[in-house]
C-alpha cells in the first residue's frame, strides 16, 4: 500500500472489503465513492460471516482447512492500514462466523460443531468455550449496547446470551445461562441484524422462505414476513427502516419497518413490497 493508500484509509474513507471461501480470490478493499482498489490479501479464504474490522484498524477473518492449522480451522488478522503477513491464531476446530463488540473488546467465533468461543481480544485470552447449538452456528450479532450476544444455527434455532453471564469468572464447569431460545424458524438462519434506536429488536431471515421480527429481550415473536423464495441474506437501512431482503433467484425484495418512538413495536410492510431484479 503506498502513502496515498494509506492515508484515504486513516483519515476514515468509506471502504468495501469482500472475501471469498474458495481460496481462490482472498479479500479485496476498495474505496466506495470512486470504486477504486486500495489493496488484496490473496490468501484468505473465509465463509460466509466469517470476515469483519476490527476497531477501523484489523482485518479478522476465519479460515477454515488451512494447511497446517490445528483442528482445521484458523484466524487470521491483518493491520488494516499496514497490510502485511497475518497474525495467525489457530483454533481448537474449525471456526465459521465471528462477531465482536461495538468497541472491539471481545470477538466470539461460531464452530460448526455447535460450539462458541469467546475471547478477550486486548490480551488475547480465550475467556470460555461452551456448546450452544446442536448444529454448525452460522449467525452472530451483539445487540446494540454489547449486552447480549444473540446466534443462530443450521437448524434454525436462535439463542440470546447474556453477556454477564459469559464473562462470569467462576469455573462452575455448568455451560453458561441463556436469557431465550426464539424458536419459529423451519430452516438453517442466513442473517441476523439488530436496530439501532429500538434495543430489544431483533430481525432474522432463513431458508425457509421468511423474515421474522423478535423482541429477543422478552422473547417474543412480533412479526413474520413471508416470501415465495428461500432469503439469503438481509441488510437494513436504519435512517429510512427499509430492510432488504436477499433471495435464491437472484431478486432483491425492500420492505418498509415502520417502528415509531412511542409505539416501538408497530411494524408496517409496504402494501407491494418493492423487488429489484437483475441478478440471475
Amino acid at each position: 500500500m503506498n502513502k496515498k493508500q494509506r492515508a484515504m484509509m486513516e483519515e476514515g474513507e468509506a471502504l468495501v472489503a469482500c472475501s471469498d471461501k474458495s481460496m481462490k480470490i482472498g479479500v479485496t478493499i476498495w474505496k466506495m465513492d470512486t470504486g477504486e482498489r486500495l489493496f488484496h490479501i490473496p490468501t484468505c479464504a473465509s465463509p460466509p460471516f466469517g470476515l469483519l474490522c476490527l476497531r477501523n484498524r484489523f482485518l479478522v477473518a476465519s479460515q477454515l482447512n488451512k494447511h497446517g492449522s490445528v483442528g482445521d480451522g484458523a484466524i487470521a488478522v491483518w493491520p488494516l492500514h499496514k497490510p502485511q503477513q497475518p497474525l495467525l491464531n489457530y483454533t481448537a476446530e474449525a471456526i465459521g462466523p465471528l462477531s465482536c463488540t461495538n468497541d472491539g473488546i471481545y470477538l466470539v467465533g461460531g464452530a460448526l460443531s455447535g460450539n462458541i468461543y469467546l475471547w478477550n481480544v486486548t490480551s488475547g485470552k480465550l475467556l470460555k468455550t461452551w456448546s450452544a447449538h446442536n448444529k454448525s452456528v452460522n449467525c452472530m450479532v451483539f445487540s446494540n449496547d454489547n449486552s447480549f450476544l444473540i446466534s443462530s444455527s443450521e437448524d434454525g434455532m436462535i439463542c440470546v446470551w447474556p453477556m454477564i453471564s459469559l464473562l462470569d469468572v467462576e469455573e462452575t464447569g455448568s455451560p453458561p445461562s441463556s436469557l431465550h431460545y426464539l424458536s419459529g424458524h423451519m430452516s438453517s438462519i442466513t442473517g441476523l441484524l439488530t436496530l439501532s434506536d429500538c434495543l430489544s429488536i431483533l430481525v432474522s431471515s432463513s431458508v425457509d422462505g421468511t423474515c421474522k421480527v423478535w423482541d429477543f429481550i422478552l422473547g417474543e415473536l412480533m412479526q413474520i414476513q413471508a416470501y415465495p423464495q428461500a432469503i439469503t441474506s438481509i441488510t437494513l437501512h436504519q435512517r429510512e427502516r427499509l430492510l432488504f431482503c436477499g433471495t435464491k433467484n437472484g431478486t432483491i425484495i425492500a420492505n418498509k419497518l415502520d417502528i415509531g418512538l412511542e409505539e416501538c413495536f408497530s411494524i408496517d410492510t409496504l402494501d407491494h413490497p418493492l423487488e429489484l431484479k437483475g441478478h440471475t
